[in-house]
């Protein structure tokens, strides 16, 4: 009896040597996709307004610009409400601190530390000044090139929303092996699918910043504004968000009133079942469907990978994923 002979055709090893090297290429410039990744989603949640100005009348350029416009205006809006507080806030924190730390110490090590007043902790900053200044110039440049970044995603964004519908009508290139009409179709569900999940997590941020604000408020916690931005800037991050923005709101609530860290406990229980089973199901209609577990994972695995970034855009990159998976199969179904 012969063995068995394996024939590799010279095809396949050209193919597999492609896509080792494709992906090898795509590893250096993670930093320029993920940039890309960004910008597509953001575009995808510009794009509803940009259609209402555009089936209006309105030129598609001019619908972008007046699209981005509605955005940033509404954004200066909520700056311009929320800062003032916001800073007065943050001031009253800084002159409590010394309060804050003696307190801590008292509660937690059943003793008092000697006592901590303002001028001994400007004479341990001005100590370290020095040591810092390497520390301090550094997070100036990544504060810097962030800034940058975002704006580079902004202005792809921008040209993507101009571009889009030539993007989704010539993308088949990419693929000369499937159907023109599948390809645009899938493009067309891949927008609708991510700019639903864009749409419905801004919503999700602002209920749950604004339910926060009013538990905390009503809870007489100090710093309500800030916690509850924090809250709703984490929304962005399921499963793992929620959690993360209750821990800072619970801290505070030990050391200034201990009994009120109970119902601080109690308003982020009631605010994640609020969130679960009510905003999640109605706000998110259109982008359900993605599994707990998948999303845990895509979290996990983008976080090890991209760091923060790559958490916030795992589940887009998961809602992707599964729209073409789920296309796959459809006509995987119809052979």
């Amino acid at each position: 009896m012969k063995p068995a002979v394996v024939e590799i055709a010279p095809r396949t090893i050209v193919r597999t040597i492609v896509i080792i090297i494709a992906f090898f290429l795509a590893w250096q410039i993670k930093s320029i996709i993920m940039s890309l990744l960004a910008a597509f989603v953001l575009m995808t949640g510009f794009a509803y307004i940009a259609d209402w100005f555009h089936d209006r009348g309105v030129n598609k350029t001019v619908s972008a610009l007046l699209a981005y416009s509605f955005l940033f205006v509404f954004l200066a809006f909520l700056l311009f409400l929320i800062i003032p507080p916001l800073l007065v806030q943050v001031r009253e924190f800084v002159n409590n601190l010394p309060f804050y730390i003696n307190k801590f110490q008292e509660i937690y090590d059943g003793k008092v530390i000697p006592q901590v007043d303002n001028s001994s902790i400007v004479n341990i900053f001005t100590e370290k000044i020095g040591s810092s200044l390497d520390d301090v110039l550094s997070l100036l440049l990544t504060t810097i090139g962030g800034v940058v970044n975002f704006l580079t995603i902004a202005v792809l964004s921008f040209y993507l929303l101009i571009e889009r519908d030539k993007i989704k009508n010539n993308v088949f290139v990419l693929f000369p092996n499937l159907p023109k009409e599948r390809v645009t179709k899938l493009a067309h569900k891949i927008e609708q699918k991510v700019g639903a999940w864009v749409r419905g997590q801004l919503i999700l941020m602002f209920v749950v910043g604004t339910v926060t604000y009013i538990g905390l408020s009503l809870l007489r916690v100090e710093y309500a504004l800030p916690l509850a931005i924090i809250a709703g800037l984490l929304e962005v991050v399921p499963v793992v968000g929620p959690i993360v923005s209750s821990v800072p709101a619970i801290l505070v609530a030990l050391v200034t009133n201990p009994i009120a860290a109970v119902g601080v406990i109690l308003l982020y229980i009631v605010v994640q079942q609020l969130e679960n089973n009510i905003l999640v199901p109605e706000i998110m209609k259109a982008a359900v469907g993605l599994s707990p577990l998948l999303v845990i994972l895509a979290l996990l695995t983008g976080g090890t990978l991209f760091g923060i970034a790559g958490a916030i855009l795992a589940v887009p990159s998961l809602a992707i994923a599964s729209v073409i998976v789920s296309d796959i199969v459809e006509h995987k179904s119809k052979l």
